[in-house]
């Protein structure tokens, strides 16, 4: 695939003045194919990532080093994300430590000559980054393959002496989004959510903004997830080492964040549900291991009809999608009796479904949240554990859940025996998470 993209790349060099007016006038085909191309099937699985870093921000590889590791991997979409910036004009990259060097010599013979645009300028070799709209042309493929454009909304709160992160992903942005700011935690949350919302009313363009890594430097509370508006969608899962998606001592994971705020959210406050993504978040392109942020660990898949913007970008609004590290899912059965969950199984490999909800009359109260004299910021209040029960349990690649009426969400969690390839952690298998099934009272 890498030889074909080379030739294709090296073709394009010898005619560029010609290329490049072809790519003006024919991007809109090329980068936008909003209708799409219906799926053989009425309904299909479509696997992709939104949340992937390249050189425009802080990975560590070419951007389309990156796209190619993707697709050539079966990937059907993908969202680069680079921090408060759309790879969009003429960025040139210096090529000064030896990192990069090498980065620079193994995209050189990947790629060849003619598909590298590089120049010295007062001594020091550049590059020039490969725009998104160049990476249409190139990757994006008719029913195969879908470049998402995306940003990560990197923000800040300041609180005391801290500084929390708080980042959000704007996904098929037409325009780069400025951090918002704010005076707390939920106001940063809810100002750039705002601002990805007032975008897609006024461009009319389907997009969306979802909640990244909740647990990184201790930033999202249940109590900010719970009353958030207009952004149905976190990151329960997240590749990067340094995230904490299973929480410590005194925070919960973002597993018990999503149950707290489901249960609020739906019961007390009529706000809806929130869904729950896996990604990779990945920096790392060239050295693996469990301490790099590397592709591959978390994706997710869409139910569409057809692959196109609109087609994933609703599916992801409605909650029709898994998110994984790793199992693959058949088909999941809904309706108003019960769920089913059908696995995609690998010989050899045994299954665990849970199926987690929380019943109407539910314990409400909670304590303050635990502290420790070298934690400076408050963490999530605790509440009891009849939020986010395990209902049931059922062991198998086929499982189903009857509703007893009494529950106000269901979601299933799928645990395999595989161990999880390049996991975090050497415990890691992987998993997959169905969204919840909201139920009428």
């Amino acid at each position: 695939m890498i030889t074909n993209i080379a030739k294709r790349l090296q073709a394009k060099a010898l005619h560029f003045v010609r290329w490049a007016t072809w790519l003006v006038l024919s991007c809109g085909l090329l980068c936008s194919p909003w209708q799409g191309i219906a799926a053989q099937e009425p309904f299909q699985w479509w696997k992709g990532n939104l949340h992937a870093h390249t050189l425009w921000s802080d990975g560590d590889e070419f951007p389309e080093a990156v796209v190619a590791w993707y697709k050539s991997r079966g990937y059907h979409f993908l969202a680069l994300t680079d921090h408060n910036i759309l790879q969009q004009g003429a960025r040139w990259l210096n090529i000064a430590s030896p990192a990069l060097e090498e980065t620079f010599q193994r995209h050189l013979h990947r790629f060849g000559p003619s598909g590298v645009d590089q120049r010295i300028r007062q001594g020091q070799l550049q590059v020039r980054l490969r725009t998104w709209s160049e990476l249409c042309a190139l990757f994006q493929e008719r029913g195969r393959f879908l470049l998402l454009p995306g940003e990560e909304i990197t923000d800040a709160c300041p609180e005391g002496t801290l500084r929390i992160p708080v980042h959000l992903n704007g996904i098929n942005l037409r325009q780069l989004i400025r951090p918002a700011g704010g005076r707390t935690v939920l106001e940063v949350l809810q100002r750039n959510i705002d601002a990805v919302r007032a975008q897609r009313q006024r461009t009319g363009q389907l997009m969306l903004a979802h909640i990244a890594h909740p647990n990184f430097g201790w930033a999202v509370r249940a109590e900010d997830l719970m009353v958030i508006k207009g952004a149905p969608l976190f990151e329960v899962y997240n590749g990067h080492p340094v995230v904490h998606n299973k929480g410590d001592t005194l925070h919960p994971s973002t597993e018990r964040l999503w149950d707290i705020a489901l249960t609020f959210r739906l019961a007390k406050l009529r706000l809806g549900p929130v869904f729950g993504l896996a990604v990779d978040d990945a920096h790392h392109y060239s050295s693996f291991s469990p301490t790099n942020a590397n592709p591959g660990r978390g994706w997710i898949a869409v139910r569409a009809t057809r692959l196109a913007p609109a087609s994933v970008l609703q599916a992801l609004e409605s909650g029709d999608f898994y998110a994984s590290t790793g199992v693959r899912l058949r088909d999941i059965q809904r309706s108003t009796n019960q769920l089913t969950i059908v696995i995609e199984p690998e010989p050899d490999v045994s299954y665990l479904t849970q199926f987690i909800g929380t019943r109407r009359q539910f314990d409400a109260s909670s304590l303050p949240a635990l502290t420790s004299p070298t934690q400076s910021r408050p963490a999530s209040r605790r509440y009891s554990a009849d939020i986010g029960m395990v209902l049931a349990e059922v062991r198998g690649p086929v499982a189903t859940y009857a509703f007893r009426g009494d529950e106000l969400y269901v979601r299933a969690k799928v645990i395999s025996s595989k161990p999880k390839a390049n996991g975090l952690s050497e415990a890691e298998t992987e998993v997959a998470w169905v969204q919840p099934v909201v139920l009428e009272p």
